[in-house]
């Protein structure tokens, strides 16, 4: 599978992601509103952190995918800006978790009178079987406690009434809980992705060997024998390690590296910094045998 096809299908999930969970806060916020089940609204508060997550994935991928890109330069503003986005989402979903705690404490302490309805468990088990369907494996698996603990909680609190059990009622709050915990960790986690960026994203080895091939035709060049590419933060910074011939001078090597660095930065608009290191070229055995000792005595040249 191409670089490009990777990263197309890594976003595609990304978005999946984004907008199903966005639909399902949506849907059981307002059941949860209408039922009084507050451990469905602690379940949508959940799914919308689910959704901030997938936003934090989907601008990692589309910025490590301009990272191999000619033409697509990172703009430093819309990375803060993206930054800045992620964190406010989560404050707002930790102060929102938090208000369902303190609701679902108060709730417990001054009695709670009636049950939420099956509607609410019905909405859980529903949304829980939709994610298991269309969501990637690791979108499912890391919300699988909090639907159970969500399931159990509306579906005990749901049976109280028609086995005249009030104290089943207290289920409801008490899964809440529960769920208020992953929501304060899931809105940790995006704050903490969000300003962290990870420290460099790797490109891809068709893009890297794009960028070796461009520096190896680079007059003066006779191998490339290592080459990086990095994101940190908002710039890419190249780190290349090519060999000389190892008879010309240290000025001619250095105005080699000077030469790869300002070729990388003029024609890959987003890469905004280069460390060329220069090796002498080296053939080995049996070649090496073959070198003249006297190298003084040979004419410099670039290759």
């Amino acid at each position: 599978m191409s670089a490009h096809k990777r990263y197309a299908k890594a976003e595609s999930a990304a978005w999946t992601g984004l907008l199903g969970n966005v639909c399902l806060a949506a849907v059981k916020g307002g059941i949860g509103v209408n039922t009084g089940s507050k451990a469905l609204l602690a379940d949508a508060c959940r799914s919308a952190s689910d959704a901030a997550s997938s936003f934090v994935s989907l601008t990692d991928i589309r910025r490590c995918r301009q990272v191999g890109a000619t033409d697509a330069p990172i703009s430093g503003i819309r990375g803060r800006t993206e930054a800045y986005t992620g964190v406010i989402a989560s404050m707002l979903l930790i102060i929102v978790g938090l208000e369902i705690g303190i609701s679902a404490i108060l709730s417990i302490a001054e009695g709670v009178e009636k049950a939420p309805g099956w509607s609410a468990a019905a909405a859980i088990v529903i949304a829980f079987a939709l994610k298991e369907l269309f969501f990637p494996v690791k979108e499912r698996r890391a919300d699988l406690y909090a639907s159970l603990a969500a399931i159990i909680g509306t579906g005990a609190a749901a049976l109280g009434k028609p086995l005249n059990i009030p104290l089943l009622y207290y289920f409801d709050p008490a899964s809440s809980l529960i769920i208020v915990v992953i929501v304060f960790n899931n809105g940790y986690r995006v704050m903490t992705a969000s300003v962290q960026r990870k420290l460099f994203c790797e490109i891809e080895a068709t893009d890297i060997a794009e960028l070796k091939v461009a520096v190896g035709r680079i007059e003066g060049v006779v191998t490339v024998e290592e080459l990086r590419a990095r994101e940190h933060g908002h710039y890419v910074v190249v780190d290349a390690v090519i060999s000389v011939n190892p008879r010309i001078s240290v000025l001619e090597g250095n105005d080699i590296a000077k030469r790869v660095k300002y070729f990388l930065m003029k024609r890959f608009s987003h890469i905004t910094d280069v460390t060329v290191h220069v090796e002498p070229y080296d053939p080995g055995y049996p070649y090496k045998s073959n070198h003249n000792p006297n190298g003084e005595q040979v004419p410099t040249l670039l290759q």
